[in-house]
């Protein structure tokens, strides 16, 4: 009782505190107004002058946050480029395409160290187009323009410095990009959600960057400076050249006018790093309108205008305090948002360097193979057990470049959605036997044990994407034998899961028992281009593509993929995939590997003696292996086309039925592959529909090999050729037509 008493006499006082604080205030501000009737103008003019400066700090902010993120944008193509993307002109516009196209750039140029500029429309003197040539030529860094003379108007240009490379006999130095100042001031918040505060961008000559006005009281045009001398009249203490001198001077500072009869208060203050002032606008009325309305009573009822005065004081307070709150917390969030994306761009791009870091190493790694072999063969020439053994490291090396660029490429038709996956029946055992040959000799070469089992009475022909399981298996398999040391034990273990009516569920289990995997890292090795740590690269090698193909191979396939890890023990990764099952019951003899081991064709002698063969290929090196490997080898007589035109006419020439097969290049100059096919097979001749023709291609797409087919070829062998299957493709249709 005694402390809610206390309380109460308290709180009492407070109150008459409170309200003889209030009627002196009024008293004060009272006789204030009465010995200086300007003291009102003045309180608005400091708080409109805080609440703009405030608003147009924050603004900037952000708006300088974007145009970093830009910035950050150009730095990581300048980071990017590389001696291949200058080899030449096509090279060089291919490389700039790439860069508009990727970060949103309406222009993109390379400049050289003699100031000319190249874009996709050739090379240009910069001299007189680009006004911070002289600082970019001069080795600063981070420029900033608008409305160069070179480019389309309401363009802001960034320049950055980038390690000389060379081209055309010149030293390239600089990059320039360009995009609209629109694509950047729609996300700025330049304009409140109430539409009383908005904001532009303008030059120090007043010409408009950002235009963001939404009033009537300033017509739109090109200069804010011209349309103020010909729209407004400044309020007393404010001109126009009072904010002309400011603009020269880099100062801030503001003005209060009337424009078409409404009245505004400006705010406007440089931005940094950038010959660039930022306007901030707010109608007078928002702080003004009650004070200017009661001020006109003042003299006739002065305590009632005190109290009103207070009122309307803290009223103003109130709004100000809560507008400048509410947009502070949208502008943070706007500044943390580009924060973020910026920071995503630099993990990005941190990323790709990380990528084309360890592509690079395991490209040259293999390719460094081929080069030395080649070498020491070239030098060992007289030798030719030295030579063979040349040959063949170079026939490994080449193989595993191979697999690299498939790797990358499947990939690529992963994430853009490309991947047509297949049902086709085929032979589970002979599949699993296949899987046994190659990589027995692999364990046996790495002494490691190496077994594959089958549990359950599985169906022998089942339905499914064998290329897309063979992948699967072999990138885990690959894995299982890169991280077991020798002595140590991968295991392949097959079982079913689940059958119901047409569709079996089937488990594929690789374990092993090697160096395991670290708890923590277990989600992020499906990741593309992840791998457990650096120590993992740096002792193995690898690009981290392998389980990201298994898992997103896996579920396209309607499956999954688990891992099991103790480090230092050993991994277990378990693939489930459903197939389709046929019900027949018979079974194939599963063979080991030294059965199977007469069933390489690569030794195989062909003999194709009196065959003519047509061989359409625009590259001179492809025509001289093919003919070489193809021909010589096996006594089929080879006519050569340098492209599609040329080998309609050799056929269109030749005898009926003279050519037995047709060897057909896709991308050749004149007339392509697709064309010359089409063309052939429309001829009103007897052999025009039925002679063989092979697409022999760089293009290793499934959505290639359709094309092909579609254009009448009866194969397709994607480059670069296995010339023992060219050769057995080849037997096939030949013997057969004999």
């Amino acid at each position: 009782m005694g402390e809610d008493r206390g309380k109460k006499v308290s709180h009492t006082r407070f109150y008459i505190v409170l309200v003889l604080a209030i009627a002196i205030v009024c008293l004060l501000v009272y006789w204030l107004i009465a010995s200086a009737g300007g003291i009102t103008s003045d309180f608005t003019k400091s708080m409109n002058t805080m609440y703009l400066r405030e608003m147009t700090n924050l603004t900037q902010a952000n708006f300088k946050s974007g145009l970093s993120m830009r910035y950050s944008g150009l730095k990581a193509v300048a980071e990017s480029v590389t001696a291949d993307d200058t080899q030449d002109l096509e090279t060089l516009k291919r490389f700039i395409v790439a860069a508009e196209n990727n970060n949103d750039f309406e222009f993109f140029a390379f400049v050289d160290k003699d100031g000319f500029y190249y874009s996709e429309d050739g090379k240009r003197p910069a001299a007189s187009k680009l006004s911070f040539l002289a600082d970019l030529l001069s080795g600063k860094d981070k420029l900033v323009s608008y409305n160069e003379t070179f480019l389309d108007d309401n363009m802001i240009v960034l320049g950055t410095q980038i390690a000389p490379i060379k081209y055309d006999g010149t030293d390239i130095i600089a990059v320039i990009a360009g995009f609209t100042a629109d694509s950047i001031g729609q996300h700025l918040f330049l304009r409140s959600e109430d539409g009383q505060t908005n904001a532009s961008i303008v030059n120090k000559d007043g010409s408009f960057i950002v235009y963001n006005t939404y009033f009537a009281e300033l017509p739109k045009g090109s200069n804010v400076i011209s349309k103020f001398r010909e729209y407004a009249e400044f309020d007393n203490g404010f001109s126009l050249e009072q904010m002309e001198n400011d603009f020269n001077n880099g100062k801030s500072g503001m003005v209060v006018f009337k424009a078409s009869n409404v009245h505004m208060c400006m705010y406007y203050s440089p931005i940094e790093d950038t010959e660039w002032y930022m306007l901030m606008e707010v109608p007078y009325a928002i702080v003004d309108e009650m004070t200017e309305d009661l001020s006109g009573r003042l003299n006739t009822n002065a305590l009632v205008m005190m109290a009103t005065v207070v009122a309307i004081i803290a009223a103003i307070f109130v709004v100000y305090f809560i507008n400048l709150k509410a947009h502070s917390k949208q502008l943070e969030a706007a500044r943390e948002s580009a924060e973020t994306a910026q920071k995503a761009a630099e993990q990005a791009s941190l990323a790709k360097s990380e990528f084309l870091s360890r592509m690079s190493h395991e490209i040259r790694t293999p390719m460094n193979g081929i080069i030395g072999m080649t070498e020491i063969a070239r030098r060992n020439y007289d030798d030719p057990e030295k030579v063979d053994d040349c040959l063949k490291k170079v026939s490994l090396s080449s193989k595993h470049l191979m697999s690299l660029i498939n790797d990358v490429l499947d990939m690529s038709k992963i994430e853009s959605g490309k991947i047509q996956l297949k049902n086709e029946l085929f032979d589970l055992r002979a599949f699993l036997q296949n899987i046994e040959n190659i990589y027995s000799v692999q364990a046996e070469e790495k002494g490691v044990e190496f077994k594959i089992s089958l549990f359950g009475n599985i169906d022998a022909l089942i339905g499914g994407d064998s290329l897309r399981l063979n992948q699967i298996l072999t990138n885990l398999l690959s894995n299982a034998f890169k991280f077991t040391p020798k002595g140590g034990k991968v295991v392949l273990n097959v079982s079913e899961l689940k059958h119901e009516g047409n569709t079996v569920l089937l488990r594929f289990a690789v374990k092993d028992n090697g160096v395991g995997i670290k708890q923590e890292n277990l989600e992020k090795i499906f990741e593309a281009f992840e791998q457990e740590n650096a120590e993992v690269t740096h002792k193995y090698g690898g690009t981290g593509l392998g389980l990201s193909i298994v898992k997103k191979f896996s579920e396209l396939m309607g499956g999954s993929v688990k891992v099991r890890s103790e480090y230092g023990k050993g991994s277990a990764f378990e693939v489930e995939l459903p197939f389709t099952v046929t019900g027949k019951s018979e079974t194939i003899e599963w063979k080991t590997d030294s059965d199977n081991s007469d069933r390489t064709s690569e030794n195989k002698v062909y003999d194709f003696n009196g065959k003519h063969v047509l061989l359409a290929e625009d590259n001179e090196l492809n025509r001289e292996i093919a003919t070489e490997l193809l021909g010589a080898s096996t006594g089929a007589i080879i006519d050569e086309a340098e492209n599609g035109q040329m080998a309609v006419k050799l056929f269109e020439e030749s005898k009926t039925g003279y050519y037995d097969l047709i060897l057909m290049d896709i991308q050749m100059p004149v007339m392509d592959g697709f064309e010359a096919t089409r063309i052939i097979r429309a001829m009103e001749r007897p052999d025009a529909a039925t002679v063989p023709i092979f697409a022999m291609t760089a293009n290793a797409f499934a959505e290639d090999e359709e094309k092909s087919i579609r254009a009448g070829m009866n194969a397709h062998l994607s480059k670069p050729l296995e010339i023992s299957a060219v050769l057995a493709a080849m037997n096939e249709i030949l013997i057969a037509k004999k």
